[in-house]
């Protein structure tokens, strides 16, 4: 193995760098049968469990005994086994050794985990919680909610946090009442500023969290958790894996391929925003199937990217923002920012129904049934508050909040003939209205955060000119939308008057 200790330097191109060798350490993984956290005599030694010090990965032998070299600022960590888990605190899911050099039982205890076959996985964009009113927003929109439809396990996909690293307490404790398996990812604003060694990027995070990228098999399905911020200078960063990460995750395909076909990730920033994005696709050729959920836009769409001949496509879901663009605007009766995505999707969280041979996706809008998957727009011209009539146009809009690629959209009038609308790339009216009302300084006296200029183009936002031909008076309008790639088909419906 090599010994790796190159630095660097903050307002300098980074060298990539790899932590130094301490020593070897080692262990058992076991079932902690009377629950006090320490192996005693007797009970169960778990064999063939991978353990990784961030780079190499040993498996345990046939008495649960592992041995392995610790890294300086890397964690040692178990991947979880199907089937059983670690213990939670508060919210975080620890299954990795202590950091403290002078730690002498690197064991790791674990418990039995009923895991189903057919999974459901609630996947939280960036939650982006800067003061404690945000965490708040948070039990409301996402615990209250999940509480009651408990995932078989939650990913919050990075941005925790502005750059706030001391409301990571709070959020997990929070998100911990839902008392479902919760796997965090890193994000850029969940980062350690001004470090002299890349390992200590996610010093905080790992303090909390565990390590920032990692592996675990649940339900008989193989995940891993990515963390693909690497900084350069300063608070900047690009959206890459380094390459210690990237010897992690080559020992991981070659101890998994045999045994699993598909892989599913989660990392924070877009396959598409990547400097080394076909470099990161192509590691993961051993599988058939390859799926991977982001955020970091806040914004949500659906992506594919080709694979050499023979291979299925990756399919990325970028997976918008629990707080919608910054916990800003207006706030409802519950004194929550109504803060709609950049895109007008209204902010909520994604459900990933997966099994071996399938997985499926659907939206969730916070605070509102599942039928609510599109906002229709219409033309109103208003007698009373005649400010924003100045916004219509002679245009039927959909905004299909989850639409897959390849979606086709349709209107009928009156339940009549059905007519293709066209997707148009552009800025959500409803955003446009918003804004609108925020430049009367219609909010000025309320103690909320300026909604941003709407400038983001819409990936799902469809539209078509209405019939010059529709009689005065008032129609009923259905808009549908279909894939069939997806298995993919929603509905909702709106009321259009012509003057």
């Amino acid at each position: 193995m090599m010994k790796q200790c190159i630095k660097y330097l903050l307002f300098v191109v980074p060298l990539v760098c790899f932590g130094q060798v301490n020593k070897t350490i080692e262990g058992v993984v076991f079932v902690d049968e009377n629950a006090n956290g320490i192996y005693d005599s007797g009970e169960q030694l778990l064999s063939n469990i991978g353990v990784s010090n961030g780079q190499n990965i040993v498996t345990t032998d046939a008495k649960g005994a592992y041995k392995i070299e610790k890294i300086q600022n890397y964690p040692v960590f178990l991947i979880k086994p199907s089937g059983y888990i670690s213990k939670v605190d508060n919210g975080r899911r620890y299954f990795f050794a202590s950091d403290a050099e002078n730690l002498k039982d690197y064991s790791f205890p674990l418990y039995p985990n009923k895991e189903p076959d057919s999974l459901q996985v609630a996947l939280l964009g960036d939650p982006q919680a800067d003061i404690i009113d945000d965490v708040y927003h948070v039990g409301k929109l996402v615990v209250e909610e999940l509480v009651d439809n408990k995932p078989d396990f939650i990913v919050p996909l990075g941005d925790l946090s502005f750059d706030n690293l001391d409301i990571f307490d709070p959020l997990s404790k929070t998100l911990g009442l839902i008392n479902s398996p919760i796997f965090y990812v890193m994000g850029n604003h969940d980062m350690d500023y001004h470090q002299e060694l890349i390992s200590n990027r996610d010093r905080t995070f790992k303090s909390f969290f565990g390590p920032s990228y990692y592996a675990f098999e649940f339900g008989e399905q193989l995940f891993l958790v990515l963390n693909n911020i690497y900084p350069t200078t300063n608070k900047d960063y690009v959206g890459k894996i380094d390459d210690m990460q990237k010897e992690f995750i080559n020992h991981l395909i070659e101890l998994k391929k045999d045994q699993f076909e598909t892989i599913k990730i989660f990392m924070h920033i877009p396959v598409e925003e990547m400097e080394d994005k076909d470099a990161f696709i192509a590691l993961f050729k051993d599988f058939k199937e390859v799926f991977i959920a982001t955020g970091h836009t806040h914004t949500q769409y659906q992506k594919y990217f080709n694979r050499e001949e023979g291979k299925s496509q990756v399919h990325e879901l970028v997976a918008g923002a629990v707080c919608g663009a910054w916990w800003q605007g207006p706030h409802d009766l519950n004194g929550i920012p109504f803060a709609l995505m950049y895109d007008g999707t209204p902010k909520g969280y994604w459900f990933l129904d997966t099994n071996k041979a399938s997985y499926k996706l659907r939206y969730k809008v916070s605070g509102a049934p599942f039928s609510k998957q599109m906002q229709i727009t219409v033309p109103e011209n208003r007698e009373w508050d005649t400010a924003l009539n100045v916004l219509n146009e002679p245009y039927i809009y959909a905004n299909v909040f989850s639409a897959p690629p390849e979606t086709s959209v349709e209107v009928s009038f009156d339940e009549n003939l059905w007519i293709p609308m066209e997707l148009y790339n552009g800025i959500s009216p409803v955003q446009k209205r918003l804004y609108k009302i925020q430049e009367l300084g219609r909010y000025k006296n309320a103690a909320i955060g300026a909604i941003p200029k709407p400038i983001h183009q819409s990936k799902h936002l469809w539209r078509l000119n209405i019939p010059t031909n529709l009689a005065k008076g008032v129609h009923f309008i259905k808009v549908r939308a279909h894939s069939k790639l997806n298995n993919y088909s929603i509905s909702d419906n709106a009321v259009l008057w012509i003057n």
